[in-house]
């Protein structure tokens, strides 16, 4: 339930719809935006500020409404989620220009403190899961994206996937994001003539698929599969991906790399 401009007077339910009975009521809050329930009753709530304040609170909440444990925050909570056994729970926050901003945060609910605090590995997640052992500890956090699969991390906050995450990337979800990864990745690794050979596959498949609009991401393509062709000796196909990419956006970057190869032309 929303409450009135900087009044407390917002409320959140805990209802158990199978005994259709409320088992908790909490009051005196903000702006309740959304919350996430464990199998036990324990519970987490995000509590947004009004108007242009990036700021919230993630509460949580045992099944009797008393509280456990609360994190302010100067920017807004994109997401989180709780753990089925109702000890663990995680939370994103959303771009703001302050040391809250772009977090990925792991609570442990029973100590009552943060297990780690980082900025995500993959951006936002769509979704979330937490594997825990007989005891009752968290082995890892995965991180789900819809489009291109799950990642994990260990509790400390290590991310154990990079190259199952730049793979993905690669080879999975829309045109626009792989060739944006494939960008990244042939940056990142600029003299790797496997990687690039690679790249120049990944670029074809996506370019193809990219409808007839998006001139922008095909630019791009273009100049790193340009780019990826000279590393692994193709000088007349690299010329050919940066003369298109300059036809589609002339600010492109590669002017000065297309006249030097149209010069080394025989």
């Amino acid at each position: 339930m929303n409450a009135r401009l900087d009044e407390l007077d917002g409320s959140a339910v805990l209802v158990d719809y199978l005994e259709d009975r409320i088992l908790a009521r909490l009051t005196g809050l903000y702006r309740p935006m959304d919350a996430a329930v464990a199998d036990d009753g324990t519970f987490v709530v995000n509590d947004a500020n009004f108007g242009n304040r990036l700021s919230a609170e993630v509460q949580a909440f045992d099944v009797k409404g008393r509280k456990l444990f609360g994190r302010k925050y100067k920017a807004n909570v994109f997401n989180l989620a709780i753990s089925k056994c109702g000890r663990y729970a995680v939370v994103q926050t959303a771009n703001a220009d302050n040391q809250d901003g772009h977090l990925l945060e792991l609570f442990d609910l029973q100590a009552g403190g943060p297990m780690f605090s980082r900025t995500p590995a993959t951006g936002w997640a769509d979704q979330y899961s937490f594997v825990v052992d007989d005891r009752g500890n968290l082995k890892h956090l995965t991180v789900v994206h819809n489009d291109i699969g799950r990642f994990n991390y260990s509790p400390e906050g290590e991310f154990l996937e990079a190259a199952a995450y730049q793979n993905a990337r690669l080879k999975k979800g829309a045109p626009e994001m792989r060739i944006y990864a494939a960008k990244e990745a042939q940056k990142a690794d600029p003299e790797n003539h496997q990687l690039a050979q690679e790249l120049i596959a990944v670029l074809d498949a996506a370019l193809g698929e990219l409808t007839i609009d998006r001139t922008d991401y095909r630019a791009i393509g273009l100049r790193v599969k340009g780019e990826a062709m000279e590393l692994t000796g193709r000088p007349g196909d690299a010329l050919a991906a940066y003369a298109e990419a300059v036809k589609l956006n002339p600010k492109i970057g590669v002017a000065k790399r297309l006249a030097a190869l149209k010069k080394g032309m025989p």
